[in-house]
């Protein structure tokens, strides 16, 4: 059997002089090196993902005082405009009470108010707007509201009634439940 030297050269680097034998033995373990990196970057950005998915804090939407609206406003914006006969006003309190309810229990995700204003220019959606009184005092806040984008996700402005800190949005699109809420107001816009 003829013995050959040769030089095995991985990653622009000598590694070893040895025989035909010798070669295949580190020829292996390179491929078992390689197939070894190969997953290395799967199981990183399976852990970049876990990581990512932990550090986004969800919460669920909770209503304590369900009884705080006496009207609601709904109202459809289509390619950035609306009218009146896209409007609907609401004074059943128990359709109301119905409505908050409905929504309470929707996993929810902190974002900017700049994504969710980018979302509504490219789409079209339902305001839901909570009055207390019997109307709606040009100036004055609303206590709660709501957005849906037509495939149905939801945005929050409000984190409790008459407390605006922070925007959030459904980790999931909840296209039933909207149509659910608007069925139940009689919406069809």
């Amino acid at each position: 059997m003829d013995i050959e030297k040769i030089s095995l050269v991985i990653n622009k680097h000598t590694l070893r002089w040895g025989t035909t034998s010798d070669i295949r033995f580190i020829r292996n373990i390179s491929v078992k090196k390689v197939n070894i990196i190969k997953k290395l970057p799967l199981s990183q950005i399976i852990i970049v993902i876990l990581l990512s998915a932990c550090s986004e804090k969800e919460e669920v939407i909770e209503i304590e005082d369900k009884n705080f609206s006496s009207m609601l406003v709904i109202q459809k914006v289509e390619k950035n405009a609306s009218s009146e006969d896209m409007t609907k006003v609401v004074r059943d309190k128990q359709k109301i009470e119905e409505i908050v309810t409905m929504v309470e229990g929707l996993r929810v995700k902190e974002t900017d108010t700049e994504y969710m204003m980018d979302e509504l220019k490219s789409h079209d959606s339902y305001s839901f707007n909570f009055a207390e009184g019997e109307n709606m005092e040009s100036g004055k806040p609303i206590p709660y509201s709501f957005i849906v984008l037509t495939d149905g996700t939801f945005f929050f402005t409000h984190t409790e009634v008459n407390f605006t800190e922070k925007t959030r949005m459904t980790v999931d699109k909840n296209k039933a439940l909207l149509n659910e809420i608007n069925q139940i107001v009689d919406v069809n816009f």
